[in-house]
């Protein structure tokens, strides 16, 4: 009988749905196993490129963990699954809404329980944040995660940046001006590393032995955290709570009342991000030599799966 692996996910350009592909390319191959696929579609579809208002606008309700309405899973909740791999964006430092809206649903419940997860994450490169999230849902639903994928745009911070907003806000998914980095994970990349990275999930998965598969995934290069985008996300963390609240206070998703509020975000954070990213990084590089046992200690904690 076939060992069966549950896949759910969301994706809007299709570029998490590629690195999924590529990461369980030999899942797909290995005829002792079936793979299902469960797309999650919100009601009111995402759109993709977004406006500048649509795209704030989400804000609040990301940060504050506010579901959306999903249309019914195809599969059958009460289905048994031998793993199930949950592939998300990270949306301003938390879980994408679709995905978030997943987790808070009664099919989720009965998905997850007691049941083996892998993550695989798919984002501009700060999802340190939203990973504390998901880990933290995961573990109310009672579910095992045992291991973790990241795939981030190699860029710079502030590079990523701009080329970000030219793909969220106009679709651009070649070089911007022409001179710039394409956006997100490389074709060449996924083709690389992906499928050495799902190589190693398939192994442990084959044996239903887990315990060292987290180790073996970071070893191979699976988790990407640079110091000066974790100093970054941490004072990000304090402060998108605070905005998304005051955001809320004016009114509800698309609401009039609440949009000078919401534009006000969308010009406030870049000048952030351009103005402090400088600045972090010479931090990055002095605190690991001040603070060497700390920074070690914050960076094998975000490459591991358990929950502080």
């Amino acid at each position: 009988m076939k060992k069966r692996v549950l896949v759910v996910y969301f994706t809007q350009s299709g570029q998490l749905n590629n690195a999924v592909r590529a990461t369980l390319s030999p899942f797909e191959k290995d005829e002792n196993v079936e793979l299902v696929y469960e797309e999650i579609k919100p009601v009111t579809p995402f759109p993709f490129p977004w406006t500048f208002m649509q795209f704030f606008d989400k804000f609040p309700e990301c940060v504050q963990g506010i579901p959306c309405e999903l249309q019914s899973l195809k599969v059958n909740p009460n289905e048994n699954f031998d793993l199930i791999i949950i592939a998300y964006q990270a949306w301003f430092l938390s879980v994408s809404i679709p995905i978030n809206s997943f987790l808070q649903t009664e099919a989720a419940k009965t998905l997850l329980k007691n049941k083996k997860v892998v993550t695989v994450i798919s984002c501009r490169n700060m999802w340190l944040n939203a990973q504390e999230k998901m880990k933290a849902s995961l573990l109310s639903l009672k579910a095992d995660l045992v291991g973790n994928i990241t795939y981030v745009d190699r860029a710079s911070n502030l590079t990523s940046l701009i080329t970000v907003m030219a793909f969220v806000f106009k679709g651009v998914q070649d070089k911007y001006l022409g001179f710039m980095p394409v956006y997100g994970v490389s074709k060449e990349e996924l083709a690389k590393d992906a499928p050495v990275f799902g190589g190693i999930v398939l192994k442990h998965f084959a044996r239903n032995e887990y315990s060292g598969l987290q180790k073996e995934l970071i070893e191979s290069g699976a988790i990407k955290i640079k110091a000066n985008l974790m100093i970054l996300e941490g004072r990000g963390k304090i402060f998108f709570p605070i905005y998304a609240n005051f955001i809320s206070k004016k009114g509800t998703s698309g609401t009039k009342e609440r949009r000078a509020r919401v534009r006000s975000f969308g010009i406030i954070l870049p000048i952030v991000v351009f103005t402090l990213s400088p600045i972090i990084t010479v931090i990055s590089r002095v605190v690991p030599l001040l603070f060497p046992k700390k920074n070690k200690r914050e960076m094998d904690y975000h490459s591991n799966n358990f929950l502080r």
